[in-house]
């Protein structure tokens, strides 16, 4: 790695994201990359198809536009700018709840393809016997990285996937069951898609489509298969450009607490897009916080099945200041910290969005497909 004269680096720390890719066979995997701390890096790929592979290495941010970042997340106590408006019959009083961190840094460029003198990697096929996998069950520990696309579906490297695609595979799974997701966005997709999708449950209360309403605590009902889906948000912080009614809103731990849990119940909880531009201390509190409030459930209903789901990579053009995919992976690497060792499902998002180049908060087609399939695997 060079810096911006041409001299060959002597430290690490660059941000890059790595994958190889067949576009014929929609296959595609993340590599892990190893940072040795002298201006080199080696990147790891197991070959998982045979066939033509062509390699990715993105420089994301150099060192330089990391150390930027980490402080503007950090300084200033992290706060962006929030007005809260208070009501009464009479009167009403907006008042500023934060400040933001205005930075001057002059970042470097983002998303720079690393440049390379190859085009692809012909893997021919190996001849030894791949082990069958178990069943992907809750308590399994997820390696990095923990699968690959192969024909636009998602092959765990540690245990078979069930696939989802059809009303009546997510029907038979939650028949008689009451689903609880515990989140952001990117899990009120997962109501959506059983609603306006699908359409295996009907929305109570609730007329509108998409993210209409997107402060709203949503839920879908089926009478006749017994089916409850909720979907609520995570809590303070979240962010918008309007004003939104906050009375509902509730921790994830103050919601698990409130389970009573039992072996007809599933909770689905994520967090992170909200919390990229707030100190990490933040969010390192907020996650242990969440595992002890599961701890507590399993204390209660020990049959309960818990998922945890990573965030979502971001579009390449989001403010990186703010919400860049360099926060994103910094609070990636501490839910899979937390959450070692105790007894959940452990959906890898984010490595799934980084194989297949999603670019998107909300992902559609076969990485959101995957996505769920993983998800109900673990429930169901």
């Amino acid at each position: 790695m060079y810096d911006s004269i041409g001299n060959r680096k002597t430290y690490g720390g660059d941000f890059i994201l790595s994958r190889i890719f067949s576009p014929e066979l929609t296959a595609s995997m993340s590599g892990r990359v190893e940072d040795f701390n002298n201006g080199t890096y080696h990147v790891y790929f197991p070959l998982s198809w045979e066939g033509a592979v062509t390699f990715s290495a993105i420089l994301y941010h150099s060192s330089e536009a990391v150390s930027a970042l980490w402080r503007s997340r950090h300084s200033s106590s992290g706060l962006i700018g929030f007005q809260g408006k208070f009501v009464n019959p009479k009167e009403e009083a907006v008042t500023s709840c934060g400040f933001i961190l205005q930075t001057k840094e002059q970042v470097s460029k983002i998303a720079v393809e690393i440049p390379s003198n190859f085009e692809f990697v012909n893997v021919i096929r190996c001849n030894e016997q791949t082990p069958v996998q178990p069943k992907c069950e809750v308590g399994m520990s997820s390696p990095l990285p923990s699968g690959f696309f192969y024909k636009g579906i998602w092959n765990p490297t540690y245990c078979n996937m069930d696939v989802y695609k059809t009303d009546e595979d997510f029907t038979k799974c939650l028949k008689g069951k009451k689903l609880f997701l515990i989140g952001d966005s990117t899990l009120r997709q997962f109501i959506m898609y059983f609603t306006e999708g699908i359409q295996i449950v009907k929305y109570f209360g609730f007329y509108g489509k998409g993210f209409e309403d997107w402060e709203k605590t949503l839920l879908a009902l089926n009478d006749e298969k017994e089916i409850y889906v909720s979907y609520k948000r995570h809590g303070f912080p979240l962010e918008d450009w309007m004003f939104y009614y906050f009375k509902d809103d509730q921790y994830s731990s103050n919601q698990i607490d409130q389970q009573p849990g039992g072996n007809n119940t599933i909770l689905v909880i994520t967090m992170g897009q909200h919390f990229r531009q707030f100190p990490l201390q933040l969010y390192i509190r907020r996650a242990i916080n969440i595992r002890r409030a599961i701890e507590r459930l399993y204390l209660r209903s020990p049959d309960t099945k818990v998922i945890i789901k990573t965030e979502n990579t971001r579009e390449y053009n989001t403010p990186v200041e703010r919400s860049g995919n360099f926060h994103g992976y910094t609070q990636y690497l501490v839910l899979r910290e937390v959450f070692q060792g105790i007894n959940v499902g452990f959906v890898d998002a984010w490595d799934m969005t980084v194989s297949s180049d999603a670019a998107t908060v909300h992902p559609p087609g076969y990485t959101f497909e995957s996505i769920m399939s993983m998800t109900f695997t673990f429930a169901c």
